[in-house]
């Protein structure tokens, strides 16, 4: 069954056990309806731009809806469920491996469902041990796969609706080869739920995990100490766990918590106070996770929204609208008619006219809200501006910022990506890698190449001035990801922790020193020297390439002249020479660093082999 929803590619994932009973019963025709289901409801809230920050919602000649991610899926999927206006809460849910994670979650599914729903649940062989109790982790959104080998790969999504209250809740794998995925799902979360065992306590999960939830923005978590029944509801056990994750969130000052005993496979304290824990007297966790539903990470105070598109009259559905209307998300403050507007980076300024929240026209916007914005005169305005509602933000083409690394592929000084800021795309150089963070500990070391999983504080430049915020203060415009410029393959995630002013360039006026362009090339320089011969030619090309792919910057030459230049420059060069030439470069050369005689030693395929060993060492 796992293999057939490969296949269809494009099927929805709210709910596995949904997903299972259908094939059970014969009933997988069912899934294609629900697919049109979601094409249509897509269709129709993209013209209304509900969610403006998913830019390229369009549909071509065919008819056919451009592919879009399954986190943008299960969002429209979890705002359909709650209803049009509500605020959907997005929460993660992390933690230990074997700390009752995917249990957890089963349960908050079962426990918001209907009466009705729960007592299918509680007969169908599906999700049944051998004893005849309910398995609640098989409600999870798990693969089929994973639900086998019982681990989680790769963040899943489920919603689920409680006292009138709509949640989005990610479920993100626990094992450490898989902290790219965690950290990719936390960036687009509100609130963390951390789990620990408590028969385990705190573990190096919890604190790599807390870490990333911080890193990538997330200022609210909540502790759910899960399998209190297999420490008999012990007060004194809770307390213990409480005082060392208090101890651990010191490090995270501006970051608010709670920490909720429960037990979930029993249902203790999910929903209701547990008469097994009368001794804690504050809010059971789906009560603590609804308290905190409507609060909103603390506004920057001053408007401010990054522009998705523009859209003509005739494109605005169910509006009628007579000028241009530019749209976006809120994501500082509140606008109302005839506030003025300072546009970036274009320096304009102007007045708001009308607002349209969806499409009904409105006397105000709030923090959050994807808006419509009519103004009082034409602007240059196009995707990527800034509007404010004050001139207090700062344009800047360098930046230090936290780095997340996710590729397979080894990050060095002077690597180059397409970043993704707000909603501007730009190319993107790695400057400096000023350390590594130790993800698990918090120890700072210096490297010099960042391996996959590791994160680091770096610089980045960009080739044009770019309009952004440190992420303490604005998130949106504070975080940022880094993709391949090839494959467009998620690289990092980053969020801006300093916005380094023009004026350092004069400080760094001195000029450039062989050893600073190794620096930023991640290498160090070297020559080797090769004879000229047509035999060697083919394998200078295969050593060449080779190093290419190893991430070297190289050049090959066959002459003497300018070598000390090409050296000069960080490269690795690769010279063929004839014998006259070699007998003066040697004389010249060789006794230096990193300088190597091959002219008669590569007779075989062997001996080449072996050079590459030596040579991937000597120029790192």
């Amino acid at each position: 069954m796992g293999e057939e929803i490969g296949k269809t590619g494009n099927l929805d994932r709210e709910a596995v056990y949904r997903i299972r009973e259908l094939f059970a019963k014969g009933r997988e025709a069912d899934l294609f309806e629900q697919e049109a289901e979601m094409e249509a409801f897509i269709r129709q809230w993209a013209k209304l731009a509900l969610y403006p920050e998913i830019p390229l919602l369009s549909f071509g000649k065919e008819g056919k809806r451009t592919e879009i991610s399954v986190w943008e899926r299960e969002l429209f999927w979890a705002q359909k469920k709650a209803g049009q206006g509500q605020f959907v809460r997005k929460l993660i849910v992390c933690g230990g491996v074997d700390d009752g994670k995917s249990t957890l979650i089963g349960r908050i599914l079962f426990e918001t469902k209907s009466g009705k729903e729960r007592e299918d649940v509680c007969t169908d062989p599906l999700y049944l041990r051998k004893d005849g109790s309910v398995d609640y982790a098989l409600l999870a959104a798990a693969t089929e796969k994973e639900a086998r080998q019982g681990i989680t790969v790769e963040a899943s999504y489920s919603f689920f609706s409680w006292q009138g209250s709509g949640f989005l809740m990610a479920d993100a794998p626990g094992h450490e080869e898989y902290t790219h995925h965690m950290a990719a799902a936390a960036a687009k979360m509100d609130l963390a739920v951390l789990v620990l065992a408590a028969n385990k306590g705190i573990v190096p999960q919890t604190r790599r995990h807390a870490r990333i939830c911080y890193f990538m923005g997330i200022r609210r978590m909540v502790f759910a100490i899960n399998k209190m029944d297999m420490v008999s509801y012990g007060e004194a056990v809770f307390h213990q766990i409480s005082k060392e994750v208090e101890e651990m969130m010191e490090e995270y000052g501006d970051c608010s918590y709670q920490i909720v005993p429960i037990a979930a496979k029993e249902g203790e304290n999910m929903t209701k106070p547990s008469a097994k824990m009368d001794w804690r007297k504050n809010l059971p966790l789906l009560a603590v996770l609804k308290e905190g539903q409507d609060i909103k990470r603390e506004d920057p105070g001053c408007f401010c929204m990054a522009v998705q598109r523009i859209c003509k009259p005739s494109q605005m559905a169910g509006a009628k609208v007579a000028k241009r209307v530019i749209q976006g998300e809120v994501i500082g403050g509140e606008l109302k008619q005839n506030d003025p507007l300072f546009v970036y980076p274009t320096g304009q300024r102007a007045t708001v006219s009308k607002i349209y929240v969806l499409d009904k026209e409105s006397e105000t916007a709030h923090f959050g809200d994807a808006v419509g914005i009519e103004l009082d005169r034409e602007l240059d305005v196009a995707r990527g501006y800034i509007l404010s509602g004050e001139d207090i933000l700062m344009q800047t083409d360098r930046i230090e910022a936290d780095l997340l690394w996710m590729s397979e592929n080894r990050l060095s000084q002077g690597s180059r990506f397409q970043a993704e800021i707000g909603a501007i795309q730009v190319p993107a150089a790695v400057t400096k890698i000023y350390y590594q963070t130790d993800v698990n500990t918090g120890e700072r070391r210096h490297t010099g190449h960042l391996t996959k999983n590791a994160m680091a504080r770096c610089e980045l430049y960009f080739p044009k001035q770019i309009t952004a915020a440190c992420e303490k203060n604005n998130r949106k415009l504070g975080t940022f990801c880094l993709r391949d410029l090839k494959s467009q393959a998620l690289a990092a995630c980053g969020n801006i922790t300093h916005m380094i002013s023009g004026e350092a360039w004069k400080e760094e006026a001195s000029e450039v020193s062989k050893e600073e362009r190794e620096d930023a090339m991640g290498q160090k320089a070297g020559l080797i020297l090769f004879s000229g011969s047509e035999n060697m030619k083919k394998r200078i090309n295969y050593i060449e390439r080779h190093l290419l792919r190893m991430g070297f910057h190289t050049v090959q030459t066959e002459s003497k002249g300018g070598l000390q230049k090409l050296l000069d420059a960080g490269l690795i060069v690769l010279a063929a020479l004839q014998p006259t030439e070699l007998t003066e470069v040697k004389n010249l050369f060789l006794g230096q660093n990193r300088v190597f005689d091959y002219t008669k030693e590569l007779e075989s395929d062997e001996k080449a082999a072996a050079l590459l060993k030596l040579l991937s060492v000597q120029f790192l």
